[in-house]
């Protein structure tokens, strides 16, 4: 398989299927460090802050929402009081402005000079920081090799977010790569997601460790990570 970079140009060939990779050609990775104190604090202290600014947030939209309502009641009822009846012949028509189309039609975007895919961020991650130790990367990401291939082996594959998630936590991404890489997948990190929160504040505190990050959902009530056989 062929993956075309930003500049239309193939970056990785893959010559071998998935299902003859064997996990002993390659060197074990040691595993990401345990959680330490410092993490644990940090995230926690993260979570709160996101749930208390979130609950912020709610309760000023309720208020804003409730001082609208009593807004748009005491002006209906002065308008009804003021208006005349009229009978239909002497309501106006709205007439709506002429749009001019361009006679040509918008050209369709270059897709291969757009940024990388998602299998594509993957595969060079995995390549350059890994050495295409595809094994030690899916299983760190608690996904199965069937899923793994799927998405490698297909640019248009739809991966779901929490998959998308669990690359991210296995290939060890910084913050920012992640929100690329989420990116890439039609993701994002929502501020209003419990879940979301959670993953935000192991990202920052390099948590990276799915067993760790299922201690901060199960505490949450959130559904944690299985692995995929």
């Amino acid at each position: 398989m062929s993956i075309l970079d930003g500049h239309n140009a193939p970056t990785i060939c893959y010559t071998k299927s998935m299902h003859e990779i064997d996990e002993t050609d390659f060197p074990p990775i040691p595993p990401p460090p345990p959680m330490t104190v410092e993490q644990r604090d940090m995230a926690e202290a993260s979570i709160r802050a996101a749930i208390a600014r979130e609950a912020e947030r709610n309760a000023a939209r309720r208020h804003v929402q409730i001082m609208a309502a009593g807004e748009c009641c005491a002006f209906e009822l002065a308008s009804c009081a003021k208006r005349q009846p009229t009978s239909f012949s002497r309501r106006r028509k709205v007439v709506l402005p002429a749009i001019d189309l361009p006679e040509n039609k918008p050209r369709k975007p270059n897709l291969n000079a757009a940024n990388l895919s998602f299998a594509a961020r993957v595969i060079i991650w995995v390549r350059d920081r890994y050495d295409n130790n595809a094994p030690a990367i899916y299983k760190a990401a608690y996904l199965s090799r069937k899923t793994y291939s799927a998405i490698i082996s297909d640019e248009n594959h739809v991966v779901s977010k929490r998959t998308a998630i669990q690359l991210a936590f296995g290939l060890r991404l910084s913050r920012e790569e992640a929100d690329l890489l989420l990116h890439a997948a039609g993701y994002h990190l929502s501020r209003s997601v419990v879940e979301d929160m959670i993953f935000d504040a192991c990202l920052e505190a390099k948590i990276h460790n799915l067993e760790d990050v299922n201690h901060f959902l199960i505490a949450y009530e959130c559904r944690p990570f299985v692995p995929q056989e």
